[in-house]
This record gives structure tokens, C-alpha cells and sequence, in this order.
């Protein structure tokens, strides 16, 4: 009889420390929702620049993606993951002092070069550390800790910038990514002791020819599939949770803004218990299309009913955590990257995922910002803008669009893999 499988302990305590750098770059990314006000004020920003301030972001998090996987294949998650932990604390450092929007923008970059590591970072140690089998629900426990560091950026974060402002926050910020890099150098290994890579002429041939990489990603038409339904169910997440879905709450539903964060929190529990769940029931279903033309139905239902509807206060809270288990899709769509990538290109597949997925903060983020600000009728506050509730439903129609269009796409275009690998590992 075959003896079960063991993990070392270190395997458990690898998998915990990559993905708590997820945590930490999501608690950066969607810092801004709840420091809108603040920003708009002590920077001298509109709706239009602020939007433009949160996709630097995006404009370096975006492209580094695959250049982040290929970097991981070559170098391996252990250097590239303590350098980049650096980047986005010397980031986080540089916002805290910013004093324009140059400054801001800038302390914004660093924090997407950096976090452009950490997913796939995570993934690519999980790939290794782990038998395929586990691949679906250790995926979902990464999305679950970016869930966790995306509560950590809105409500515990409220709480901080209302007590010492968002200078200090950010300043803390930064400080605790320096150390999380020091422990990520002293802990983790790129590989257990008994699978190094072998270490035959062809097989560094393979692990550093990164043009040979490149080519094996441009020809796989699976990954680009479900590369832009990753793009399509991830774009509302970046728009209405990682920026515009706080202050929407606040005009729409007359909420504070700390009570707007504990609502948008839903979304991030909804993500958080979605995303090891859809892995779940992909695998006991051996699909993996159907669940992610689910998915996209629950962000259909759940986007118009926020949005448009203006339901009561529990019926939001529902919605609000439907509308995060929609976004547990994009963490099943790395399983599908998964089953359709060649093993030695593994952290290239899943950069450009992460590349389709977070494009969407990059060219959704800014783009309801420029509909909000033309749309806005010169109403002020002091020195700050103020948007209305029918300012914020034309900006926000992108979302349930990208629903549909999501479910299109899963249902007609990304091939079925029945959750099972297309290439010999």
C-alpha cells in the first residue's frame, strides 16, 4: 500500500511566509480607498489625478509581471522575493513623505514593481513544495491571505489614519516590509533538498534560455484565454474594492467612512472564502469552466444590485460578499494556467496572468476617475471635490459589463482541462 504523502514542516512555513508578502502588497495596493479625502486634500488632487496617483501602481505592478516569472524561473523566489519586499517598503517609505503628486506617484511605483513578485512568487513555491493534487486549494489560500491584507488596508487602516494620519500608517507600512524581507532571506528555500533541478547541460539549457520561455508562452493560446477572463472578473475587483467602492458607499448609501470600510471588507471575506472554495469544488467536480462562468454570474447579480438597485443595508452587506466570491474565479484561473503550461515555463504562465489580472486596476482605476470628474457639476468641499451617487453609477458601468463579458469567455473560449495537467511534470 502507497504510503501517504508527509510535508516538512518548512514546506507549510515557505507557503505561509510568500503568501504573507500577498498580504502585505495588497494592504498597499488598496490603501488609497481609504485615504481619499485626505490625499485630495493635503496633495491638492481631483477625482481625475487621484485616480492617475492609485494606477502607477498598476502602470509598473502591470508590466513586471511577466518579466517577475521569468526572473523567478532564472534567479528563484527566494532572492527575488526578499529584493522585491524591499522595493515596495522603500515604496511605502517614499509615499509617506510625499509632498506632490510626483512624489506620490513615484512612492506608488515602487510599491507595483515590488508586489509584481508576490503571486506568482507564492505560487511558483507552492508548485514546488507541493504535490500537483494541492495546487487548487493552496492557490486559494494565497488569494485568502491577500483577502486578509486587503481587510488589513481598509478597516485596521481607517482606524490607524484616523488616529495618526496617513504619514505615520504609510511610514509603518514601510518599516514592517523591511523586516518581513529579513525574515523571508533567513527562511525560505528556493527547492526541498530532494528535487533540486537537475543539473544536465540541457536542463540549464532549458532554466536560463529565457527567449526559449518566452516563445513556449506566446504559443500556448490557452493561457491567453483565460488570461483575459482573469482580466474581466479582477477588473471590477481593482476598481470598486481597491479605490472607487468606499467613497460610492459613502454618497450612495450615506455611509462614514470607516463604515464603508467594514462593508467593502465584505468583498474581501467573499474573496477569501471563494477563492480556496472554487479551487474546491473544481477539483470534486472535475471542471473547471463551469465554475468559472459561475462566478462571473454571482459578479453580474451582485454588481447591478449594489450599483444600481440602492438596497438595504443587509442586502448589501450580501451583495457586497457575492460580489467577492465572483472574484474567487480569478484565483481557479491560475489552476487552468497551471493545467495548460509546459513545467519549465511555469512562472512565465502565471506572470502574464497576473499581468491580464491586475491590468485592470491600471485602465479601470483611471478610467472611472475620468468619468467622475467629467461628469462632476463644480460642487466643493473646501479644497476637495464632491461626487454624487449618479456621478459614481456612470463611472461604475464598466463593472457589471466585464461580469458579462467574463462569463462569454469562460463559457465560450478558455478550454476545459477536467483538472487535469496538459504536460508531464
Amino acid at each position: 500500500m502507497k504510503k501517504p504523502i508527509e510535508f516538512p514542516r518548512i514546506a507549510f512555513t515557505i507557503c505561509i511566509l510568500a503568501t504573507a508578502f500577498y498580504m502585505y502588497e495588497f494592504t498597499l495596493q488598496v490603501s488609497l480607498g481609504v485615504m481619499t479625502n485626505e490625499l485630495m486634500q493635503d496633495l491638492s488632487l481631483n477625482a481625475a489625478s487621484l485616480g492617475l496617483v492609485s494606477a502607477f501602481y498598476f502602470y509598473a505592478y502591470t508590466p513586471m509581471q511577466v518579466p517577475a516569472g521569468l526572473l523567478h524561473d532564472r534567479f528563484g523566489p527566494r532572492r527575488t522575493l526578499t529584493i522585491a519586499i524591499l522595493i515596495c517598503a522603500l515604496g511605502a517609505l517614499c509615499f509617506s513623505f510625499s509632498t506632490t503628486i510626483v512624489h506620490a506617484s513615484l512612492g506608488r511605483f515602487l510599491m507595483g514593481i515590488g508586489s509584481a513578485f508576490s503571486f506568482s512568487g507564492a505560487l511558483m513555491l507552492i508548485a514546488r513544495w507541493f504535490p500537483p493534487q494541492h495546487f487548487a486549494v493552496l492557490s486559494g489560500f494565497a488569494q485568502l491571505m491577500s483577502s486578509v491584507g486587503a481587510i488589513g488596508g481598509e478597516v485596521p487602516l481607517a482606524k490607524a489614519i484616523h488616529h495618526w494620519g496617513w504619514r505615520h500608517s504609510m511610514l509603518a507600512l514601510g518599516l514592517f516590509g523591511i523586516a518581513l524581507a529579513l525574515v523571508v532571506w533567513w527562511i525560505v528555500r528556493d527547492f526541498p533538498n530532494e528535487q533540486q533541478p537537475e543539473s544536465t547541460a540541457h536542463q540549464h539549457h532549458l532554466e536560463t534560455n529565457i527567449l526559449l520561455k518566452f516563445k513556449l508562452l506566446v504559443g500556448n493560446a490557452p493561457a491567453w484565454w483565460i488570461a483575459a477572463y482573469s482580466f474581466l472578473i479582477w477588473a471590477p475587483i481593482a476598481a470598486f474594492a481597491g479605490l472607487w467602492g468606499i467613497p460610492f458607499l459613502v454618497s450612495a448609501y450615506h455611509l462614514s467612512t470607516e463604515s464603508a470600510s467594514y462593508a467593502c471588507a465584505a468583498i474581501w471575506i467573499g474573496i477569501g472564502i471563494g477563492s480556496p472554495l472554487s479551487g474546491w469544488i473544481s477539483e470534486q467536480l472535475e471542471r473547471r469552466c463551469a465554475v468559472l462562468a459561475t462566478c462571473a454570474a454571482l459578479g453580474i447579480i451582485a454588481s447591478i444590485s449594489i450599483i444600481y438597485c440602492t438596497v438595504s443595508m443587509p442586502l448589501l452587506y450580501l451583495m457586497l460578499f457575492l460580489l467577492g466570491l465572483a472574484g474567487g474565479g480569478q484565483s481557479l484561473a491560475f489552476c487552468v494556467v497551471r493545467d495548460n503550461s509546459h513545467p519549465k515555463n511555469i512562472g512565465a504562465a502565471i506572470g502574464l496572468n497576473n499581468m491580464a489580472t491586475v491590468a485592470g486596476g491600471a485602465i479601470v482605476q483611471p478610467l472611472v476617475g475620468y468619468l467622475l470628474y467629467l461628469n462632476w457639476d463644480n460642487v466643493m468641499l473646501g479644497n476637495t471635490p464632491v461626487y454624487n451617487a449618479t456621478d459614481y453609477r456612470m463611472g461604475l458601468l464598466m463593472i457589471p459589463v466585464c461580469y458579462m463579458l467574463a462569463a462569454i469567455v469562460s463559457t465560450c473560449c478558455v478550454k476545459e482541462t477536467y483538472c487535469k495537467q496538459q504536460y508531464a511534470y
